[in-house]
């Protein structure tokens, strides 16, 4: 009977300490996955409040566990841009008014459950855990907010009607649609300026009318330049050869000087030619 009784508190201490080394503890808020040199991942995550033991911890050095929070993530996102050649068509407009537009977006979002398994057992998520994912899913959607606002308001100067309140759940979804590992809980415009559409075209319309009357008056003034500078030329050339006909004929000088030059063209007199 000693013997008995011996042999199974051995056993129940044996067991507590298989027990205690193969039990893991994960903390509130937290999923755990383990990986084993033997078996490779686990096949789900271990999750906070409930039994988790593995047998692959038993053996020394051989099982891994990363721990991942999954709390969410809050970040703030700013966008500015101006309208193509705002500042120049703004010159033309008294009071050179402001043709850039600005929004911040408060995005609170958590990465899904079956992606965080996904991207943790293919390495896409490394030791560094959750940090640089955040870090690069607030990146993207910063591109993506300035992406498609650009794209907003160019609809919006080609005629489109405008829509703040439109403008935000069009950002939203699409975001959402460009990140499918990443679930949007919250997307809310914190601050927001836009510039007047209908004023930036009217001051489009002036610059290029402007634009157009310069060029007009440039034409001209070359179309000027160009005829008087012919009419140089010509008059260049007649001198030449009144020139070289005087200087081979000299008498001719007395000539004309005697008939008081009424033979030479309208314009042009003896001194001219033989200075």
């Amino acid at each position: 009977m000693k013997k008995f009784i011996f042999w199974l508190i051995f056993l129940i201490i044996i067991a507590g300490v298989v027990f205690y080394f193969g039990w893991i503890r994960v903390p509130e808020n937290n999923l755990a996955l383990g990986f084993s040199t033997i078996t490779g991942y686990d096949t789900a995550f271990m999750e906070s409040g409930k039994l988790n033991w593995r047998w692959q911890k038993l053996v020394p050095k051989c099982y891994r566990l990363k721990m991942y929070q999954l709390e969410t993530e809050n970040a703030e996102v700013s966008v500015s841009q101006a309208l193509p050649s705002g500042d120049l068509y703004a010159s033309e407009m008294a009071g050179n008014p402001d043709f850039s537009f600005a929004v911040k977006y408060a995005v609170t979002y958590k990465i899904k459950e079956d992606s965080l398994y996904t991207l943790a057992t293919s390495g896409t998520i490394g030791d560094g855990g959750l940090e640089s994912f955040y870090a690069s899913v607030k990146e993207k959607i910063q591109n993506a907010a300035a992406s498609l606002l650009g794209e907003e308001m160019a609809k919006a100067m080609d005629g489109g009607t405008f829509s703040q309140k439109a403008l935000e759940g069009s950002v939203k979804t699409q975001i959402g649609g460009q990140l499918p590992d990443v679930e949007i809980i919250s997307f809310e415009t914190v601050e927001a300026r836009f510039p007047d559409v209908e004023l930036y075209k009217a001051a489009k319309a002036k610059y290029m009318e402007n634009m157009e009357k310069k060029q007009e008056i440039a034409a001209q003034q070359e179309k000027e330049t160009t005829d008087f500078n012919t009419k140089i030329d010509q008059r260049i050339e007649l001198l030449k050869k009144y020139g070289e006909l005087l200087t081979q004929y000299p008498i001719l000088i007395e000539y004309f000087k005697t008939k008081n030059e009424s033979l030479l063209p309208e314009g042009l007199n003896i001194d001219d030619i033989i200075k």
